[in-house]
């Protein structure tokens, strides 16, 4: 299997090609949150599937610098919030999020088979404007 089909297949990706990726939303929103509470994003993007030594230690840095300062333009006063309650308030928009989906999911009576499948749900960083569309180049 080559490199590209490897990385489609990971449910952190959304996209590939050949000069880019495009990381799924839920993969931002949860590298975030892990971030914010003291892991190293090398380690986040490995448990991922993403192995640093193909997507690149700096790309690595890069994305999740730039996601978190999508997130924290997101949640209002965040200059002034320690790490743990900029994390409350962002699983508090995802959880405000995904049940805003859900019930216009139920209006539109489009049937949710797996209650548990957030992962195109809308989150913080939708909303926010993230230069380079959340992607990162590959090596």
């Amino acid at each position: 299997m080559d490199e590209l089909q490897m990385l489609r297949d990971l449910p952190a990706v959304a996209n590939v090609s050949k000069d880019r990726i495009t990381y799924s939303n839920a993969f931002k929103q949860v590298c975030v949150i892990r971030y914010l509470a003291g892991e190293s994003p090398t380690k986040i993007f490995r448990e991922a599937g993403l192995p640093p030594e193909l997507i690149g230690y700096k790309r690595i840095e890069r994305s999740v610098a730039r996601w978190k300062a999508a997130v924290l333009k997101s949640v209002s006063g965040s200059s002034d919030m320690s790490n743990g309650e900029i994390i409350t308030e962002l699983v508090n928009l995802y959880v405000h999020a995904v049940t805003r989906k859900e019930k216009l999911d139920g209006i539109a009576g489009i049937a949710n088979s797996d209650k548990a499948n957030i992962g195109n749900a809308p989150h913080p960083l939708d909303r926010a404007n993230v230069s380079g569309g959340g992607g990162v180049y590959i090596r």
